[in-house]
């Protein structure tokens, strides 16, 4: 089970480039008590030498399992009214029960203007919004941040 508040740093752990054991393993779910869950947000913290603020930067985001779910992203305002995208509700395949086996496998291409990144420290906040059973969430394989071609 995850915990709510979850922080992959990048260059600390090999989370960021590949998380295998969090992916295959971890729901994005949180659950609070007896058959109770809520909404989980975990946070991947990464620092930015330069950012072009006029260019567009692009988030890969792969999902090995989705069910009955619905992950919002936010990039540096993890309390943003409305997230800088949503996937919309997914998922029906069951895979989390099955610890991730027979997934389908989801890839977004997620578009970031350059303006909501900063030098220096960055947070690409993600939050699976959609917490009633144990067996809804997503599981994800792998996240990329794309710059700008140089």
């Amino acid at each position: 089970m995850a915990p709510n508040g979850i922080t992959l740093l990048q260059g600390s752990c090999s989370f960021f480039f590949r998380p295998k054991i969090v992916s295959l393993g971890t729901p994005i779910r949180r659950n609070v008590g007896i058959n109770i869950y809520t909404a989980t947000t975990w946070r991947i913290i990464f620092n930015l030498t330069s950012v072009d603020t006029a260019s567009n930067y692009t988030l890969q985001l792969a999902l090995a399992v989705a069910h009955e779910a619905e992950l919002q992203v936010r990039i540096n305002d993890g309390k943003a009214q409305e997230p800088h995208f949503t996937i919309g509700f997914i998922g029906g395949d069951n895979a989390i029960a099955r610890h991730g086996i027979h997934g389908l496998y989801w890839l977004y291409n997620i578009g970031i203007q350059g303006n909501l990144l900063t030098k220096g420290a960055n947070t690409i906040f993600l939050t699976q919004t959609i917490a009633l059973t144990p067996y809804q969430g997503v599981m994800y394989d792998y996240l990329r941040l794309e710059g700008p071609h140089q």
